[in-house]
């Protein structure tokens, strides 16, 4: 079984590069960005504000960050389906952010089983 430490901070990388990859992305290589400081911080803000949390053993942050992730995999899934000019970024979006559902998934489980094991 993998350890608790082991499964925040692939949680946590996952979320730094989703993030990343939606700043970089959606506010400077998306055709239609017209102010793209606002939509990186719009896009990347929120799975920012959850990574103490989860790196601190709360629940709740990392509950929140797995029902984030499904917010940005479906928006890249529509994207892959609605603009071929980003197809390919869309992809990565997508795919990360059902890494990192499935990561946040993960760590709540090992957490509980950790809580019950005490």
């Amino acid at each position: 079984m993998i350890s608790l430490k082991r499964a925040k901070l692939t949680c946590t990388a996952i979320a730094f590069i989703l993030a990343a990859t939606w700043a970089m992305g959606y506010g400077w290589w998306h055709p239609l960005a017209e102010q793209p400081l606002l939509w990186a911080a719009i896009g990347a803000l929120p799975l920012l504000l959850l990574i103490p949390g989860v790196l601190q053993d709360k629940t709740l942050p990392t509950a929140v960050m797995g029902f984030l992730a499904l917010f940005y995999m479906a928006h890249g899934f529509t994207e892959v389906m609605a603009n071929p000019e980003i197809r390919v970024l869309s992809t990565l979006i997508a795919l990360l952010a059902l890494g990192l559902f499935l990561s946040a998934g993960h760590t709540l489980r090992v957490q509980s089983v950790l809580r019950r094991s005490q």
